[in-house]
């Protein structure tokens, strides 16, 4: 009997439940008290992707019965027009059965804010919002901002949340910072937003999210190539005669005009989520799964990649034009609403990379994506070497 109670004793004397155990990885892991603030709320990435994967986090049981949600954007709503936007996007979208009692106890807690990036007292009322969660919801302090805006807004918003006092929390609290990509159109825009992004919240702080590694399939990529003993033993320049990455869309720009137009497909999708599937494919068997040791390896990998010197002729920019989409008449990307109809902004790019390692010298890999494509698809083609006979 002695020995079971002490076992239930932790190290500073505190009883703990071993049902509970940290380590035990088939326990959900349930957010404790916080609230998420989503600017550019109103956004085709907000609509599409976080709403119905908040709702179907709170369907799963995977967030706190206080939790808050407010949105921040230009519209003038009110708070049940904001609420009924949510509905009908969770509705729409969500990936597991929409229960009313689920989305009754998620609308207790949604609220909005009317506002722009440039107006102080539009984030003074964020302000007194974050504070009504923590009083009537017991949120306790604990918020996340998500950035699902253009790369220009991060520094103004970022100092706006300084200048409220929402970027540090108090004792015991945690504040965090949630940035999509691209994360600036360069490397030196990168640094200076990186820079402004450091100063105003704690490097731990900040998350910069690529949503495409969330995917079950990319996840699994590591398993494939490092659990398998069939493949890994081939998994190189003896045997790969190249690889191809692709990710193509069927789909137009529709709402996205003003994100799209001056990004690009380049930017948007081949120096984050293709170059990321690249990096899973070419790298060498991390020391563990952790997240220092994926990285370590991520980097190793890039590191070694080389451009090609002659970029004209091992790299392809274009615009989709006006044409037909199956059965359906679509129109041209100069004639989409919202772009400019002297952009030179491409929908489509391709570039041809090389990986300077014992491993994949003389495997050229192959980086595509566009809009308006024949069909909607995103692989990662291994091509074998052909056999020297065939019979």
């Amino acid at each position: 009997m002695t020995e079971t109670v002490s076992s239930l004793l932790g190290t500073s004397g505190e009883w703990s439940n071993p049902l509970r155990d940290p380590r035990d990885l088939r326990l959900p892991r349930i957010a404790g008290p916080c609230s998420i603030v989503i600017f550019g709320v109103t956004g085709d990435l907000s609509r599409k992707k976080l709403l119905p994967a908040i709702y179907d986090l709170a369907n799963r049981g995977l967030l706190p019965p206080s939790f808050g949600l407010t949105g921040f954007a230009r519209r003038d709503w009110t708070e049940d027009h904001f609420r009924d936007f949510v509905k009908e996007h969770v509705k729409a979208r969500c990936r597991t059965p929409f229960k009313e009692s689920t989305w009754n106890q998620l609308a207790a807690g949604i609220r909005f804010v009317q506002g722009t990036f440039d107006d102080p007292k539009a984030f003074e009322r964020l302000s007194d919002t974050v504070a009504e969660l923590d009083r009537d919801r017991g949120t306790r302090g604990n918020h996340a901002f998500y950035m699902s805006v253009p790369p220009r807004a991060f520094p103004q918003v970022s100092r706006q949340l300084a200048d409220c006092g929402l970027a540090k929390s108090s004792e015991g609290a945690w504040r965090r910072v949630i940035i999509e990509k691209p994360f600036g159109h360069d490397l030196a825009s990168a640094k200076e937003l990186d820079r402004v992004v450091s100063e105003v919240f704690d490097p731990s702080s900040v998350f910069r999210i690529d949503h495409y590694l969330g995917k079950e399939t990319v996840q699994n990529l590591l398993a494939l190539r490092f659990a398998n003993a069939m493949y890994e033993p081939i998994w190189n320049n003896n045997y790969v005669d190249h690889v191809q990455i692709t990710m193509a869309e069927d789909i137009g720009v529709a709402g996205r005009a003003g994100y799209y137009d001056g990004i690009g497909a380049a930017r948007d999708v081949i120096q984050n989520h293709l170059l990321q599937l690249m990096a899973l494919t070419a790298m060498e068997e991390p020391v563990s799964f952790s997240a220092a040791d994926l990285t370590a390896e991520k980097t190793k990998v890039l590191s070694a990649v080389r451009v090609p010197k002659d970029l004209a002729a091992h790299t392809a920019r274009g615009q989709y034009a006006a044409g037909w989409q199956g059965s359906h008449e679509v129109a041209g990307y100069l004639d989409e609403k919202g772009i400019d109809p002297a952009s030179t902004t491409e929908t489509y790019a391709a570039i041809r990379l090389d990986v300077d390692t014992r491993r994949w010298a003389g495997v050229p890999f192959y980086l595509r994506t566009g809009k308006r494509l024949g069909k909607r698809v995103t692989e990662i083609a291994v091509i074998f070497k052909r056999a020297p006979h065939l019979p």
